[in-house]
């Protein structure tokens, strides 16, 4: 029987079936050893969809999977559906808040960002699907469940989508600790695309090179930095606030 194993599933035809259902597995292993006939179409298929897959030993499989009898591939599968970016901007009101997350690191964080997002009145969060966390239990938990009430969107190109945004008439904004105008006198557009930088590195290059404004909050004392979740939750309220949506 391949089928799942909790937040697993093992086999190739379930495996090949949760990706065609997009947005569905965060990430995929196969077994180092594997020979089985199949693994290699779905490791092209992982490619297509931008879903990372990783070579792990036998063992490790057998564990994920909860049994042998996996065919040599295990998926990691997301606990909700990822939205298309076509649904979630059919779905923005004339008003809108979008948070952006490049590479978040910290489940914790993710989770704190996506509750943030939705107490903020957001209308979805885009993460990007390399290089930062996914949605798992652990993210589940840190959002206290808020994460079933908010669309989120999975994005292979990060870049491509902002310019995809401002084509909808999102003004893309991002906050820098290093400087820019004041998120309490910014005249905050009606849809405002927030992009958040990841914990240690920030924005990538490429990605700020395509954000119209870089936003700051003032710090007193001598601080140079907010907790991530922190700092957008300033951000997403005082944006709200200040178009009228509280």
């Amino acid at each position: 029987m391949h089928g799942m194993a909790g937040k697993f599933i093992h086999g190739i035809n379930a495996v090949s079936e949760a990706l065609r259902a997009e947005g569905m597995v965060n990430r995929i292993y196969v077994a180092k050893e594997s020979r089985a006939h199949g693994v290699s179409a779905v490791i092209t298929t992982a490619k297509e969809c931008h879903v990372r897959f990783d070579f792990v030993p036998q063992a490790k499989l057998n564990e994920l999977a909860g049994t042998h009898e996996h065919q040599g591939i295990v998926a990691a599968i997301s606990p909700v559906s990822y939205a298309s970016l076509e649904v979630c901007l059919s779905q923005c009101p004339p008003k809108a808040t979008l948070l952006i997350l490049d590479q978040i690191q910290h489940p914790k964080n993710l989770g704190l960002l996506i509750r943030t997002a939705v107490g903020a009145g957001a209308s979805g969060v885009l993460l990007t699907s390399r290089g930062g966390a996914l949605l798992d239990e652990d993210v589940v938990r840190a959002s206290a469940g808020t994460l079933f009430h908010i669309p989120i969107v999975l994005c292979g190109n990060l870049a491509q989508t902002l310019r995809t945004l401002k084509k909808a008439n999102f003004w893309v904004y991002t906050l820098d600790v290093s400087g820019g105008e004041s998120v309490f006198k910014v005249n905050w557009a009606d849809r405002c695309a927030l992009v958040m930088g990841n914990e240690t590195e920030g924005l990538r290059p490429g990605v700020k090179k395509e954000t119209d404004l870089s936003v700051t909050i003032p710090l007193a004392n001598g601080l140079d930095s907010l907790n991530v979740a922190v700092a957008a939750g300033i951000a997403l309220f005082q944006s709200s606030v200040a178009r009228g949506l509280f």
